[in-house]
């Protein structure tokens, strides 16, 4: 910057801060225009000097570029300059000041007109006047009081045609100064002649009317969500779309208007409470952080994200940076991919930006439509709008460009706006469904699996489970086990006896001698009396006697591991278990279930018999620290265990049968499956 003494007339900075805003940033310049902090200024002075710079920014770079102003004076703000060269060239003609920068410009004057006496065909541009558009806000106001109110201020209602869209756009070129009529699409939309001031009016000033442009309505009137719908604005600030949805649905519904800037946010937040719009929520947050699960009941979304703007105000965005047009791009992409996959019920996808790239218009719709994991459809606008309509998408990008449509200033006299409808293809809607009941019921699927599975097991005929009636209906298996555990416990105290009653019955009868009768009698005849004398022998045992009795257990371990070893020789090869490893196994596991149904630590019959039936205080506390937890864990693994052992013996009783073994064996296997 130059250093002066005497300063810049404080509106051309201004200008040209807007200006450089609009142009690096994106935006409008009303909303910046507008904003409280110029309160102080001029706003019609300062917005009349920024649209003349905008209109004739490509002359003043041409012109700065022959007479090589930027590069001679490398410290000089170009934006500045191009402000004030626009107010001596097009605006007043002249420059009052007398700071460094008007004199610079000054300096160039002849350069300057030199140019345009050469270039004066070039520089006549053909300036479309939009009319005003007014939108009736009728969460206050009605249609018919709008209409009744301004035509008792002397304007006079104009009916809008019934003919074509060229009709309507004849129409309102040939509105007066007192004329005003309805859109041809958006009834809520009034048409005024260009220039009609209102930014005073007292239906303005109450939030009754609102200023909005008739191409960023369209969104809401293609959206189109009935009363009662849930909608998401993603990128909601500063509220004109959000609140003309909250008037389309009545205030009926939900309305979720995201925005992430904080100050933005607050703009948002009051026009929302302004303009009466009951049904909207709004929320401070990022869009693209909100997850699947979040808003899941979402129906339809619009989505306006950032744009370079180059709609807006004429030409001013015409000479956007790459890099800055590709990040732009990049974002963009990332809104619609997330409005597409993040919602599960959402039906309808707008898709709005206030540029004519189609870089960020056909070119996002084309990439994310092909690629996106779900299903969705580009409507085409033309069928929607029946046919009234002019400008629609470039062909460049296939069918899916033409179906959608642009808002141009020069034919259809709003700003530049780019629309785009998806649909949500109706496969893909109930594949959605599918999976969300899938993802709610899928404890329950697990479940119901796990159980039948278990079930099937307990009716199995190589479970020898004492229980005979099935178990049913869908519970955890840790949830029957707790509920059986009293039962279970009964079970396996029965089964425990029964064996041991078989094993007394296998020593007293080593010839397996035929018995006559029914066999369970027999079983009871003889090891009531047996299991009743060894009880007894075993309780007056001395010390030295006790070890003669261990001996005596170890001579017919031995003895029976021999009867075990010839059954082992019918088994089949692939079963490498001997029958002796089996029988232990079996009878550790009897051991430690009646030893656990006792609340006890876990032992060996050979150390119960060392010990001599006799706990100390210290084993006591050792059984009562044992939780319920651990025996539960200890119970569930020798239940596995024994399954296993059961279904292995009656594997190799059944061999023995169809090998054609000696009938004694057949006869004793059979006594003990009794």
């Amino acid at each position: 910057m130059f250093e002066h003494s005497v300063k810049v007339p404080r509106h051309y900075k201004v200008a040209a801060n807007i200006l450089k805003k609009v142009s690096t940033e994106g935006g409008s310049v009303k909303t910046l225009l507008y904003d409280n902090k110029l309160r102080h200024f001029r706003t019609n002075v300062l917005f009349a000097l920024i649209t003349e710079t905008i209109k004739h920014a490509a002359h003043i770079d041409k012109i700065f570029e022959c007479s090589g102003l930027l590069t001679k004076e490398s410290r000089f703000d170009p934006w500045l300059a191009k402000v004030l060269t626009a107010e001596l060239l097009f605006g007043k003609k002249s420059l009052p000041g007398k700071s460094k920068p008007e004199q610079t410009i000054l300096s160039y004057k002849e350069h300057f007109e030199k140019y345009i006496a050469e270039h004066e065909g070039d520089l006549k541009t053909e300036v479309v006047r939009r009319p005003r558009y007014v939108r009736i806000n009728t969460n206050h106001l009605t249609t018919s009081d709008a209409i009744r109110a301004f035509q008792e201020e002397g304007y006079h209602f104009i009916r809008c045609t019934s003919g074509s869209y060229n009709d309507y756009l004849s129409q309102i070129q040939s509105l007066t100064e007192y004329d005003f009529t309805q859109d041809y699409h958006v009834k809520t939309i009034f048409v005024f002649a260009p220039g009609t001031k209102l930014h005073e009016h007292e239906l303005y000033v109450e939030n009754k009317i609102i200023l909005q442009d008739k191409a960023t309505a369209m969104a809401v009137h293609l959206l189109a969500p009935p009363a009662g719908s849930t909608v998401l604005d993603l990128c909601a600030a500063p509220g004109m779309k959000t609140t003309q949805l909250a008037a389309y649905m009545r205030n009926e519904g939900k309305i979720y208007a995201v925005e992430r800037n904080e100050q933005r946010y607050q703009t948002l937040c009051d026009f929302v409470e302004k303009t009466g719009s009951k049904c909207v929520e709004t929320l401070h947050k990022d869009a693209l952080e909100i997850k699947r699960g979040d808003y899941d009941e979402v129906e339809y979304i619009l989505l306006d994200p950032s744009c370079s703007g180059s709609g807006m105000e004429l030409c001013v965005h015409n000479y956007i940076e790459d890099t800055r047009l590709a990040k732009l791009t990049s974002l963009q992409e990332k809104f619609l991919k997330h409005a597409m996959n993040a919602f599960p019920k959402a039906k309808r996808i707008v898709y709005s930006t206030c540029s004519l790239f189609p870089e960020e218009n056909e070119r996002v719709i084309t990439n994310i439509v092909k690629t996106s994991r779900a299903k969705w459809r580009v409507q085409d606008v033309k069928e929607l709008l029946k046919g009234q309509w002019n400008n629609f998408g470039s062909g460049m990008y296939g069918s899916i460009g033409t179906r959608c449509m642009y808002a141009k200033p020069d034919t259809d006299f709003t700003i530049g706006f780019f629309l785009a409808v998806l649909d949500r293809d109706p496969k893909d809607f109930d594949k959605q469904e599918k999976r969300a009941m899938n993802a709610t019921n899928g404890v329950e699927d697990v479940l119901h699996k796990k159980n039948r599975k278990v079930n099937k097991e307990v009716n199995s005929p190589n479970c020898n489970n004492i229980d005979t009636e099935p178990q049913t209906g869908i519970l955890s298996e840790l949830d029957m086990q707790e509920q059986n555990y009293d039962q279970n416990d009964n079970d396996w105290t029965h089964k425990k006896k029964k064996r041991k009653k078989l094993k007394v019955v296998e020593e007293n009868c080593p010839n397996n001698e035929n018995f006559t009768g029914n066999p369970v009698d027999k079983v009871n005849e003889v090891t009531d009396e047996n299991v009743n004398s060894k009880t007894t022998k075993k309780s007056k045992l001395t010390p030295s006697e006790e070890g003669e009795n261990i001996n005596t257990d170890t001579e017919e371990a031995a003895r029976e591991s021999t009867i075990s070893g010839e059954v082992n020789n019918k088994k089949r090869k692939k079963n490498k278990k001997s029958d002796k490893d089996k029988k232990n196994d079996f009878e550790n596991i009897e051991a430690n279930y009646c030893d656990d149904q006792e609340e006890g630590p876990i032992e060996s019959s050979s150390q119960k018999r060392k010990r001599g039936g006799t706990k100390d205080a210290e084993e006591l506390l050792i059984e009562s620290s044992n939780t319920d937890n651990e025996r539960r864990k200890r119970k569930k693994k020798r239940q596995r265990d024994f399954s296993e052992i059961e279904s292995e013996l009656q594997l190799d009783s059944n061999d023995s049968e169809k090998s054609g073994g000696p009938k004694k064996k057949k006869r004793k296997e059979q006594i003990i499956d009794v």
